[in-house]
């Protein structure tokens, strides 16, 4: 199908209006963040919630693993310094070689305290005056480009529980563009665009009706969700527009190339993963239809399942190329790939000083949600009476998925990818967080779109009713034959 010859003109434009507009919500808002920030720096260091693993980790995987910089107007770099006397001796040092101290160690408090370690955050006229500046005062460590987050531990942290390709991107950016809050988060902001436009091809291939593609592109470009996490760095954004894009060549009926994007789509992060449950759904209603036989389909979909395994343990293994060789396949393997299995099933945090977490249920509530920022309150939360209205759909509409039509297979992308946080929280995954939900979001709006224009048609809702009725008596039946 060509998508442009079939669709109108004025489709087109509606979609590119839609699309300028999220790009300039999701820039302003990027830009907010990093305003708000500069505002209260050095206090304040630029990073917003997650951000200061991500980030920093991707500054110390382009310095540590590829040797290279960020790219800098003026050199500016974090000392990390073993004792008090260093950074005294430091401070008198700065002038004889032209350094200007832009943070001293009280604004570093978490890593002094918890640590025992020091930071200062210096600007020079070069980078070899910060290299012989460093040797001078028995530094331990140097962070060229933006100063490292008050956090423990966080200028050797490379996030080795989540894969590299995010962290690669972000150090692209640094290398190319330049090692700043707003910079960081431009990938972010094309992650909420692909997620957008993916949206509208989605519902339009299902639906064959581009009105409703363009409702639900809409819908998740402006849901609160979508906008704070195209607008700040972490990993989550990625993984929601490569759900979508996966999900979209499944319902294209290229089960193959979604098996692959599948695989490259978990070296963002795991939890990628979970879409191998509704393209499992997807990729057996097709053989369906085809009229293989029910032992057939079970032997296709065991053969599909194993090509999305070969796929993840191929790119796994691709991506994380730099990573072995730099730290060695034992530490890849214990805290890359086994690490992030047992961080996905664990629970990460206990105590009042830990992050709200929430269950997957939670997130269609907006109960528990996670604060993304404090001053001003920002929550990632979706638009709660959607995603509350498509929970309950998706629970009261499970008897009429019986009967193939495009609403089934919108129900098997939003209720797979749930079914699988739900199967994490079960195994002991409960240190979940509400922004996970953009994964969903996409989802919740393309089924929604699908299903009420379903509902347009009285008779379907009455199917609904009717099928719930049979329910009732069926297990009435049971029930009663328990007394006879």
């Amino acid at each position: 199908m060509n998508i442009k010859t079939n669709l109108s003109s004025l489709v087109i434009v509606v979609l590119i209006i839609i699309i300028a507009l999220a790009i300039y919500m999701y820039y302003s808002t990027a830009k907010q963040f990093e305003d708000l920030e500069l505002a209260g720096f050095p206090n304040n260091k630029g990073y917003v919630s997650d951000e200061v693993w991500y980030v920093n980790s991707a500054r110390n995987i382009l310095r540590k693993i590829f040797g290279l910089a960020p790219s800098m107007g003026s050199p500016r770099a974090s000392i990390i310094l073993s004792s008090y006397s260093d950074v005294y001796n430091a401070k008198n040092l700065a002038g004889a070689y032209g350094i200007r101290i832009v943070a001293d160690e009280n604004y570093f408090s978490k890593i002094r305290s918890e640590e025992n370690k020091y930071v200062i955050y210096v600007e020079a006229p070069s980078k070899h005056s910060i290299e012989l500046f460093a040797k001078a005062v028995n530094a331990i460590d140097v962070v060229y480009g933006w100063l490292i987050g008050d956090a423990r531990g966080v200028y050797d942290y490379l996030n080795l529980e989540h894969p590299p390709t995010v962290k690669y991107i972000i150090a692209m950016i640094m290398l190319s563009v330049g090692d700043r809050p707003l910079y960081w988060r431009i990938p972010s902001i094309a992650m909420g665009v692909i997620i957008v436009v993916t949206t509208f091809l989605i519902v339009y291939e299902l639906t064959k009706t581009p009105e409703l593609g363009l409702i639900a592109a809409a819908a998740t470009a402006v849901d609160p969700m979508t906008k704070v996490m195209s607008s700040i760095a972490l990993l989550d954004v990625y993984v929601s527009a490569f759900t979508v894009l996966t999900l979209y060549l499944a319902v294209k009926n290229k089960f193959k190339g979604a098996a692959l994007l599948l695989g490259f789509a978990s070296t963002v992060k795991f939890s990628s993963l979970l879409v191998a449950i509704p393209l499992t759904f997807i990729y057996m209603n097709n053989m369906f239809k085809k009229g293989y036989k029910t032992l057939r389909v079970i032997e296709e979909a065991i053969y599909y399942v194993i090509l999305m395994i070969l796929s993840f343990v191929f790119f796994q293994i691709l991506v994380s190329t730099p990573i072995i060789l730099g730290l060695g396949l034992n530490t890849w393997l214990n805290q890359g790939l086994f690490g992030s299995i047992q961080w996905h099933l664990s629970v990460k945090c206990v105590g009042p000083q830990c992050p709200i977490a929430s269950a997957p249920w939670e997130w269609f509530m907006g109960i528990n949600s996670f604060p993304v920022y404090a001053s001003p309150m920002v929550y990632a939360q979706g638009f709660t009476p959607t995603y509350t209205l498509a929970l309950l759909l998706m629970v009261l509409t499970i008897p009429t998925m019986v009967w193939d039509r495009p609403t089934r297979t919108a129900w098997y992308m939003l209720v797979g990818v749930f079914l699988g946080y739900l199967a994490i929280w079960i195994l002991g995954g409960r240190s979940q967080y509400s922004f996970y939900a953009i994964q969903l979001t996409p989802l919740i709006y393309s089924y929604l779109a699908v299903q009420l224009f379903e509902f347009i048609h009285r008779e379907n809702l009455k199917k609904v009713i009717d099928s719930w009725k049979k329910v009732f008596i069926e297990l009435g039946k049971i029930v009663f034959s328990l007394f006879r």
